[in-house]
């Protein structure tokens, strides 16, 4: 019985030992890392535009016929005012006719509104805002545009997202060594590193968001990311 319990207890002495090791283990690789925050930020241009477009009409219930016919004319002559301006027509995208009934306040049907989506999509930036800032041509042929928007983009931006993260790497870095340097201690290897979501807003923007931003407003943009990291300590 004596040797069963002097068994037992110098079982559960090694385990705790064990147990012991592996806290001081823990406690003292905790110890030998730094985590910091880098950022970056980057200004850049868009290289591409889209132009979007909704043209409407509006006619008697009875007079859906005619309603068709007249956006298609509106249509037509939107299509060969971008084909003459210079837009090859591959770059012209035309979406189906809605029609939406419309009602007074008694509940009774008294039109239709029929509208047509149409956007293009263009390099040619300085060509497209031309186009699409002189409203005289709409004005001319009583053309309805219910919007008219430029969304611009850049074909690029993940070659740019990667020079970020580099840079925001890089800052990261910075930062752990200036931390270690004042605790007398040196930056080893990076052992972990996590990047955030990516900002991209108009020109001085403070806007964040957790699901990251992505503005198509403005030809020029910033870029923002951070990127949490974690050094081991020499």
């Amino acid at each position: 019985m004596k040797t069963w319990t002097a068994l037992i207890l110098g079982l559960c002495f090694i385990i705790g030992l064990g147990s012991l090791g592996s806290y001081f283990y823990k406690a003292r690789h905790s110890e030998s890392t730094i985590r910091v925050v880098g950022m970056a930020t980057k200004s850049f241009d868009s290289d591409l535009v889209k132009w979007n477009m909704t043209i409407s009409r509006s006619v008697p219930t009875d007079q859906i016929k005619l309603g068709y016919k007249q956006i298609a004319d509106d249509m037509t002559a939107l299509k060969a005012y971008a084909v003459s301006g210079g837009i090859p027509e591959k770059d012209i995208s035309i979406q189906p006719v809605n029609s939406q009934p419309m009602y007074d306040n008694y509940g009774n049907q008294k039109s239709f509104s029929l509208s047509q989506n149409v956007f293009i999509i263009s390099k040619d930036i300085p060509l497209i805002e031309k186009l699409a800032l002189t409203p005289t041509f709409f004005a001319e042929k009583g053309i309805v545009l219910q919007s008219s928007n430029l969304d611009y983009f850049n074909t690029k931006l993940a070659d740019i997202k990667k020079q970020l993260l580099g840079e925001a790497t890089k800052d990261a870095l910075a930062r752990a060594k200036e931390i270690a340097s004042a605790a007398h201690a040196k930056v080893g290897k990076i052992s972990n590193a996590k990047a955030g979501i990516f900002q991209i807003t108009e020109p001085y923007s403070t806007d964040v968001s957790d699901y990251g931003i992505y503005r198509t407003n403005t030809k020029k943009k910033d870029i923002k990311v951070t990127l949490s990291a974690e050094f081991t300590l020499k």
